[in-house]
């Protein structure tokens, strides 16, 4: 610890006495272990934070090896070096960060953000809550939508990539047999036979996405991985950039809206909110796009939420009993959003308005 906050600048790291180390992933951090680390010091600890918290590669050999194809690791290390100060969102600063692109191995030391509040994920979304996420991601969307073809930007991941796709596609198919053994109960029959037949059809959709606006995404945008002012003001911070890259800005907005909402809640909010979206990502760049085409691609990317329920339910650990409620409720949730916006319609594609 002594060396990696000296290695991120901070002046006294040779005062650090001892480290209390806390698993705080546990149930929620599927592809890396993560850890609170209470610091004491001897005498007076200056500037030096009170705790940091470190971002590490998993402990399950086979969960390695699922990052490693998808460059998990490898994106996060990208961002907090690259765009973190800025992507027009907050996230946690950047103490150190180290990776090892021979086995993907990797350390970040990071803010540890105490100071704001976190919400249950299997409890969802409040309907405020709701409203300030999409209102944060509105406006780093619009800060970079249809800008992705310059740097930083341009160096990093894209989902449409041809390569990717193909690879997505393989990794989604062979992760459907698990997925229906573990969560079956959760499928009606017309369900499962959707996800499977959106497999087929994935590299399609994806072109179809492509197709449309791009611009910087989260990718893993879920209530797990936010942050909320403890006095109910604006101020938000998104964690977790493994799955960051350039892709339909509408995929953060579906895939939050579908997974982290409590049904009830979605339902009674996402014209609205999807409506704000549009307006805020509109006032910062996309100037081009219209509240139909707006809602259309947030229909359209609701199907691309079978991919990340699907793929983390075939590839990942849920030993962990707190890992299978939030799997369960996502998927719940992600299934259910799918049948009322009527997705299906985008099956096969569906690139034009």
């Amino acid at each position: 610890m002594q060396q990696a906050l000296a290695a991120g600048g901070l002046a006294g790291a040779e005062g650090i006495e001892a480290v209390s180390v806390e698993n705080i992933g546990a149930g929620v951090g599927f592809v890396g272990t993560i850890l609170r680390c209470h610091l004491s010091f001897h005498g007076d600890a200056g500037v030096l934070p009170e705790s940091v918290i470190v971002k590490l590669h998993s402990s399950h050999p086979e969960t390695v090896q699922t990052a490693r194809r998808l460059r998990l690791y490898e994106r996060e290390y990208a961002f907090y070096g690259k765009m973190a100060r800025q992507a027009q969102i907050r996230s946690p600063a950047l103490i150190h960060g180290d990776f090892d692109d021979r086995d993907h191995r990797f350390v970040l030391v990071l803010e540890d953000l105490r100071g704001m509040t976190t919400a249950d994920q299997v409890a969802g979304a409040s309907a405020a809550q709701a409203k300030t996420a999409l209102r944060a991601i509105a406006r780093m969307h619009g800060a970079y939508w249809n800008r992705v073809d310059r740097p930083p930007i341009s160096h990093f991941h894209d989902s449409a990539n041809p390569d990717r796709r193909r690879l997505v596609q393989r990794v989604y198919q062979a992760s459907l047999a698990v997925v229906f053994e573990r969560f079956g109960s959760l499928f009606s029959p017309r369900m499962e036979g959707l996800a499977r037949e959106y497999g087929e059809h994935l590299i399609e959709h994806t072109d179809a996405l492509a197709a449309g606006p791009l611009t910087f995404s989260h990718g893993d945008f879920r209530l797990g991985n936010m942050f909320f002012s403890a006095d109910g003001s604006d101020d938000f911070a998104v964690v977790d950039w493994q799955v960051c890259g350039v892709r339909s800005g509408l995929y953060d907005v579906a895939y939050f809206l579908s997974s982290s909402v409590p049904v009830e809640v979605r339902r009674a909010v996402e014209a609205e909110a999807v409506a704000e979206y549009h307006d805020i990502v509109r006032s910062v760049g996309a100037t081009d796009l219209s509240p139909e085409e707006c809602w259309r691609s947030y229909r359209q990317n609701i199907l691309s939420c079978f991919q990340t329920p699907i793929i983390a339910g075939g590839q990942l650990d849920f030993s962990d009993a707190q890992g299978r409620k939030l799997a369960d409720a996502m998927l719940t949730r992600t299934l259910t959003a799918i049948e009322d916006l009527d997705a299906v319609e985008f099956l096969a594609g569906g690139a034009s308005p």
